[in-house]
């Protein structure tokens, strides 16, 4: 996990995007939002886990990779 200090007094880090240097900018999630984030997919996950549909079950197996880092790196266990 990578821990960026903030300046003192600029308060908590907001969700939105987030870029270092020359990168490609990336979203970033506070952890609650992330939690809520990783809840919801996993929802959608077990809603939709009888689907027939290829399309669905190849952005569901993409989104089950974010709700995997968010239970591995977020979730304060």
């Amino acid at each position: 996990m990578l821990k960026i200090p903030l300046p003192g007094g600029s308060g908590p880090a907001k969700s939105g995007a987030i870029q270092f240097r020359d990168d490609w900018p990336g979203p970033f999630l506070r952890g609650d939002t992330a939690i809520m984030v990783g809840l919801a997919i996993r929802n959608l996950q077990k809603a939709l886990d009888q689907s027939q549909d290829g399309d669905v079950a190849s952005a569901l197996s993409k989104l089950a990779v974010v709700a995997d880092l968010i239970e591995r790196e977020v979730i304060v266990k």
